[in-house]
């Protein structure tokens, strides 16, 4: 296990007012150093991981957690391992924060491009959905929910957009009738749907 003292020296770093290197590469060091404290005797891969994403939203360089680097770390897991030795027996911090830093890079921009993906999809189907004559405020209200809850229930739904299970129902099959939702029970009672191709575009470049 981990000195006291190593884990309270990690711990002064996080919260120390250093000026003198940029915040990201504080925070690539910081990765480093808890994967070679290894605090915990399981999960410190994930929290590691984890931590950059915390470290930046706490800085204040991420207004929400959507830096997803460990998928960039999985994609080059040899040669993730094999900077982190690199520091670990050689002092190599040059290699890992290069590494580092184009990991950010990368995934930035991966979901910079997401991002506008997904608002151009959700434009084209809101476009779709109000040109159909069964749609209902109930439909539209829906429809403007599913991005943040992808889905969805009938009972979930009453709650949602504050109606009746009635007219939860009938917002559900509109959108289902306009190829936005998808049912992905196949069963007859407790079915729940899908916003499917905004889930696909979510999981498109995360495939391992």
């Amino acid at each position: 296990m981990p000195s006291c003292r190593a884990r309270s020296e990690f711990e002064r770093y996080i919260h120390a007012p250093d000026q003198t290197l940029p915040l990201l590469v504080r925070a690539g060091l910081l990765h480093v150093q808890f994967e070679s404290i290894h605090p915990y005797l399981d999960g410190n891969g994930r929290i590691g991981r984890l931590l950059v994403t915390l470290l930046l939203g706490h800085w204040n360089l991420l207004s929400a957690p959507l830096l997803y680097l460990s998928l960039f770390f999985k994609r080059h897991r040899d040669l993730y391992y094999e900077r982190l030795d690199a520091v670990r027996h050689q002092g190599d911090w040059e290699s890992w924060t290069d590494f580092f830093l184009e990991g950010v890079a990368t995934v930035a921009g991966e979901a910079t491009a997401t991002a506008r993906d997904l608002f151009a999809l959700v434009t084209e189907d809101r476009s779709r959905v109000l040109a159909m004559d069964e749609t209902s405020l109930g439909a539209l209200r829906l429809f403007e929910d599913l991005p943040r809850h992808p889905i969805v229930e009938s009972s979930q739904v009453v709650e949602r957009i504050q109606t009746s299970k009635p007219t939860a129902n009938r917002a559900i099959q509109a959108l289902e009738a306009a190829g936005v939702l998808v049912e992905i029970t196949g069963k007859r009672r407790d079915r729940r749907w899908a916003y499917q191709r905004y889930l696909d575009r979510l999981r498109t470049g995360t495939e391992l």
